[in-house]
């Protein structure tokens, strides 16, 4: 096993972590109570690349190449801007544990689709063929990203649910 089977299904895998936190973050600047038209407006835009990230993930991890990579960078480079800006927006209310996580993917992502775009350019007589990957690089992935995104998401959830005196509530679960 080579380093690069190794680190073969990784794009796709931080594309879901990515398309997760970015769908959340996205969805809380929506449901957030008095949330401006500003912050929906972003929150929609991050809905909808967080989905395609998904969508993303699963084409390149079933075809086992970058599929699109020109349209991956823009939807990684879009996600991080709609991100920036809903934290400049919505400051109080949106996760820096999420926004830190979801850049950090959505770099793996784009870094990888512009990697790839410069090795096609260089050779483009290359076919563009599946790639082996590696079933344990595939696990590592996976561990590596939920060890990540789960953090992200709960951060993302108290700060949609942060009061304005800096409480979150506590929410019981008591006779369920």
């Amino acid at each position: 096993m080579t380093a690069a089977t190794f680190v073969r299904s990784w794009p796709s895998v931080s594309a879901w972590g990515a398309g997760l936190t970015t769908a959340a973050l996205g969805a809380g600047a929506i449901i957030r109570p008095n949330s401006g038209a500003v912050a929906s407006g972003l929150g929609i835009g991050m809905v909808i690349l967080g989905l395609a990230s998904l969508a993303w993930g699963a084409a390149t991890l079933s075809t086992g190449r970058l599929v699109v990579p020109r349209t991956a960078l823009a939807g990684a480079l879009g996600a991080l801007a709609l991100t920036a800006a809903l934290m400049f927006a919505a400051p109080a209310h949106t996760s820096i544990v999420g926004v830190a996580a979801a850049s950090l993917l959505l770099v793996v992502v784009g870094a990888s689709a512009a990697l790839h775009l410069r090795r096609t350019a260089r050779d483009s007589s290359a076919p563009r063929t599946a790639q082996p990957m590696s079933v344990v690089g595939l696990l590592v992935a996976a561990a590596v990203i939920a060890v990540v995104v789960t953090p992200a998401l709960g951060a993302t959830q108290n700060a949609v649910l942060l009061r304005d005196d800096g409480t979150v509530p506590v929410i019981s679960h008591e006779g369920h």
